[in-house]
């Protein structure tokens, strides 16, 4: 190599990787992704806001799943995650935030991350709550189904 040649290729691949954050690194992350999930907290009717997120990962009652570029090591997407498990012993993996930017990018790869992870862990599948917009990356996929969906009334007075 030459001496103005760079070490290490700083061009973005179009590949891209998911990875679980230890939460004792989130502090190494945080600053990346922190915008991401602060979209997700804000459509959550006030259900969660970012700072619950942060400690929700930081106490591990969810885990965080990072998105980035290989190439480049551009962190473009996050993940929150958490195991649920009910009263009959169904396990599923709970998708509960998503964010990032050219989704359409990583999505597909995210999900089979998540569901890899899903199985290995011995979950009976994946859920989640999510914007109505979401599903089409899912609905042409074989086993996925949309059940319901999620609708709200807040009294105006508890405002």
């Amino acid at each position: 190599t030459r001496m103005n040649e760079p070490a290490i290729n700083q061009e973005a691949s179009g590949v891209y990787e998911t990875s679980l954050v230890p939460s004792e690194n989130l502090s190494l992350v945080w600053n990346k992704i922190e915008k991401y999930l602060k979209r997700s907290a804000k459509r959550s009717g006030g259900r969660e806001n970012i700072e619950d997120i942060f400690y929700r990962i930081l106490s591990k009652k969810t885990n965080l799943w990072i998105v980035f570029d290989t190439g480049s090591l551009e962190i473009t997407g996050a993940q929150v995650t958490f195991f649920n498990i009910y009263p009959t012993g169904k396990k599923m993996l709970n998708l509960d935030h998503t964010g990032g930017k050219n989704m359409q990018d990583w999505v597909e790869q995210g999900i089979d991350t998540m569901i890899k992870f899903a199985k290995e862990n011995d979950c009976d599948g994946l859920e989640g709550v999510g914007r109505h917009g979401q599903w089409h990356w899912v609905k042409n996929k074989k086993g996925w189904k949309r059940p319901s969906s999620v609708y709200e009334y807040e009294f105006e007075e508890k405002k």
